[in-house]
């Protein structure tokens, strides 16, 4: 599923423990992955996100949808004043309803643009069936394979969220498994065109961690068909936080010959977003003209589909600043099956001739 960079961790002793205390609310305010039974019913509500220890941010909202705990996580799905119904996995948002199209476009959309007839297409995780909508809009597509982890999770956005995934589960090209997105890509023999991983994000060593390492890009890489493409959700890659997109993308640039970031404002996630594109193709995308971009949406896709992506906003996605440019040349660590967590490079741990970066790990 979706995922934003401000991670939460449990809000009761049942669920674990944080690695740092909650500070008190003031009436009518609950912290997002607060079980059911804590959540007043009343009027007034804010969903409330842990950024880190010393940020909050404050969604308000008219009404909690549901509030359940899965096998795998809390599940809170809310109906926010600002950004519609939002989704909220451990605390953390993942889409919203004013702003989901955005995302999921960007995720999806490049990929299945740059590839000439994408027939056969994986998605792991994407479990608002949001991902698998607009895989769907190809007509060329002719299996759209989607693997979430967490069933219960699924069941609840197919029952709350139907304007998200548009019946994109019934549609007979779609083929769903609840299983580890890892596990299933190591059994999985199968070939595909595009391959889209779309989970939460690297923050707690749980199941979505080694969805990101290199040993499971070299896996993906072994189920592309030559020419294949694959698209991941790269986290926040802003000014403020770029240190795990760029993991992401060095730990992707040893597996891949040719790997884009690209990234924009998703309002609801209150940040610039990333992306990450991979394949061994010669074409980069961000070398396509928004012309050219314009053409394949208009041979590819009917022409009311898009809500939010032309040529030109695609092409300017693969723009930067000159400092995010810098960040995007620095050396530093990849992220390995080995790594329990990784605390990626500050800017102040370059040298001053912003040549050199210390790799830095979690023992110091």
């Amino acid at each position: 599923m979706t995922s934003s960079p401000h991670q939460a961790a449990p809000s009761s002793p049942e669920e674990g423990e944080r690695s740092y205390p909650l500070p008190p609310l003031p009436p009518g305010y609950f912290y997002a992955d607060a079980p059911s039974y804590q959540l007043p019913l009343r009027d007034s509500m804010y969903v409330v996100e842990m950024a880190d220890p010393v940020d909050r941010y404050h969604y308000s909202v008219k009404s909690i949808l549901c509030a359940e705990k899965t096998a795998f996580q809390s599940v809170v799905i809310a109906d926010t004043y600002n950004h519609g119904v939002a989704l909220y996995l451990d605390g953390v948002i993942q889409s919203a309803a004013h702003d989901e199209d955005l995302y999921h476009e960007m995720l999806v959309q490049p990929a299945m643009l740059l590839h000439e007839k994408p027939t056969d297409v994986l998605i792991i995780g994407g479990g608002e069936g949001a991902t698998l909508r607009e895989v769907l809009a190809h007509r060329t597509v002719r299996k759209a394979v989607m693997v979430d982890i967490d069933q219960q999770a699924v069941e609840l956005c197919r029952r709350h969220l139907a304007e998200w995934h548009c019946g994109a589960f019934e549609d007979p090209r779609a083929e769903i498994h609840f299983q580890d997105g890892r596990e299933f890509i190591e059994s999985d023999d199968r070939q595909y065109d595009v391959v889209i991983v779309d989970v939460v994000d690297m923050l707690d060593n749980g199941p979505a961690q080694r969805l990101y390492t290199r040993q499971f890009y070299e896996l993906t890489k072994q189920r592309l068909r030559p020419g294949g493409i694959l698209a991941i959700q790269g986290l926040e890659f802003s000014i403020n936080h770029w240190k795990d997109h760029i993991a992401l993308r060095r730990t992707l640039q040893t597996v891949f010959a040719n790997v884009g970031s690209y990234h924009l404002n998703v309002p609801s996630f209150l940040c610039s977003w990333g992306f990450l594109i991979a394949s061994d193709r010669s074409d980069a995308l961000e070398l396509i003209s928004p012309l050219d971009i314009e053409g394949r949406i208009s041979a590819k896709l009917d022409p009311d589909w898009l809500d939010h992506l032309t040529g030109e906003l695609l092409h300017s996605s693969f723009c930067n600043c000159k400092e995010l440019k810098l960040y995007l040349s620095l050396p530093g660590p990849i992220v390995d099956d080995d790594d329990r967590y990784v605390r990626f490079p500050d800017i102040n741990e370059v040298d001053p001739t912003w040549e050199r970066l210390r790799l830095v790990r979690d023992d110091g």
